[in-house]
């Protein structure tokens, strides 16, 4: 599957299948992601936009697994050709230099390539930023089958993959994860992959992404729910330490909510404030959590602002990612969902959530916004963004199909695409 659409529908078919009647408890009401379309179109959820669709349905799987494995070095990493001419499974292999991408953007960037299930992957491709050529191509190693999160440090040279072990069943609706590292070194002109020493970690897989690294390669957070609990696991990756919070949040909230977007986790640079996204009764959430506090639960993260009036003051649609210099939160509205002819990338305060300004405008025809807009990347300040959108110009989809979409660069005020990288993907810089 290569396009939206195609993924989209494939996740609609596994939801179905995953879930046994009577097996898990039922997740909190979340609104459904529809194509935007005028007021009269029926809606799919209750007090919501009608323009909602679902974006990607969580596949889980479960396994029981008594020891923690650390594999390092079986993978296949393969260089700017198809997967089937990868090379064969070795831990060093060689990486292709990449060229010089705009100023101030990473030279690099690692992707999930759609797999025969959303949200389960069996290969991530490292392509160079400026042309989105593939650099190589990673395979999870034995006994793991498929990748599901990834994430990267601020060096642009270290990255965290979460692979699922191979036939795990999937009616339980949970997932179990190992999490693996691959480090470019362009000096070498190597990549390697190895094992991280962290247990394994499972739970209810929650919806957006779940998987970040802090800015400094330290520490890696994960997101789950557990017994309808969600859970924020916070690891040294240097010793395999970790702390947990594990406390529901306020009201039934509960992380994660693909009505933000695929970040549901962003580490300011500080290496301690980490920025959440959650859905309860009074709308979508942004916290802070500061994990060198003593405190375990959740509740006492700092809420920043919340997303409440969807209907009468714009829906905020895209990712809210903290900026690495914790001043901002950045985010994409939606304005007049009903008339839906605009796309615009906001700033607002970390401290009280006002907001500051628009940084970026996007003009559409009407009706022809679809998906889901994403802020993936920001640079220390907020001043130079990288997003996924529905590609400007496009022209409205027969019979309710998706529009293209299209990942690219916010600057001064103007966004330019980036060349060669499919917009069907959400890379990790």
């Amino acid at each position: 599957m290569s396009t939206i659409e195609d993924r989209l529908r494939a996740a609609t078919r596994a939801a179905a299948q995953t879930v046994a009647p009577g097996s898990t408890p039922p997740p909190p009401a979340l609104p459904a992601r529809q194509r935007l379309v005028p007021a009269a179109r029926p809606r799919r959820g209750p007090g919501w936009p009608g323009w909602m669709a679902p974006l990607v349905a969580a596949v889980a799987v479960t396994a029981a697994i008594a020891t923690s494995v650390v594999v390092s070095g079986a993978l296949s990493l393969g260089h700017a050709r198809s997967p089937s001419q990868a090379a064969g499974r070795t831990g060093t292999v060689a990486l292709h230099p990449a060229p010089a991408a705009p100023p101030g953007i990473p030279a690099y960037d690692v992707a999930l390539a759609p797999g025969p299930i959303a949200g389960q992957s069996t290969r991530a491709v490292v392509r160079a930023t400026a042309t989105g050529a593939v650099l190589a191509t990673v395979r999870p190693p034995r006994p793991y089958a498929t990748f599901t999160w990834a994430t990267g440090a601020a060096d642009d040279r270290t990255f965290v993959l979460a692979a699922q072990p191979a036939g795990q069943p999937t009616a339980s609706g949970r997932v179990v994860m190992k999490f693996f590292a691959l480090r470019l070194d362009p000096a070498a002109g190597t990549a390697k992959l190895t094992g991280l020493p962290t247990p394994t970690v499972s739970g209810t897989w929650i919806q957006g992404q779940g998987l970040a690294l802090s800015p400094d390669g330290r520490k890696l957070a994960v997101a789950v729910s557990r017994a309808a609990r969600s859970v924020i696991e916070v690891f040294d990756l240097a010793g395999g330490s970790s702390r947990e919070w594990k406390a529901t949040l306020p009201g039934g909230t509960v992380i994660g909510t693909t009505l933000l977007g695929v970040n549901a986790l962003s580490w300011a640079a500080d290496g301690r404030t980490l920025a959440f996204d959650a859905y309860g009764p009074a709308g979508v959430e942004v916290r802070a959590l500061d994990t060198a506090a003593p405190a375990t639960s959740l509740s006492t993260s700092r809420l920043i602002m919340t997303f409440r009036h969807w209907r009468t003051t714009g829906s905020l649609s895209g990712s809210a990612l903290i900026t690495p210099d914790g001043a901002k939160i950045i985010a994409m509205e939606v304005p007049s969902p009903r008339t839906a002819t605009q796309i615009r990338v906001r700033q607002f305060s970390a401290i009280d959530g006002k907001s500051l300004g628009v940084l970026a405008t996007l003009h559409y025809r009407r009706g022809a916004i679809t998906g889901w807009p994403d802020v993936l990347w920001s640079n220390p300040s907020g001043s130079q963004l990288i997003i996924s959108t529905t590609k400007p110009g496009a022209a409205p989809s027969k019979n309710g199909g998706l529009t293209p979409r299209e990942i690219g660069m916010v600057t001064g005020g103007h966004f330019a695409p980036l060349p060669g990288i499919p917009g069907g993907q959400e890379p990790v810089w």
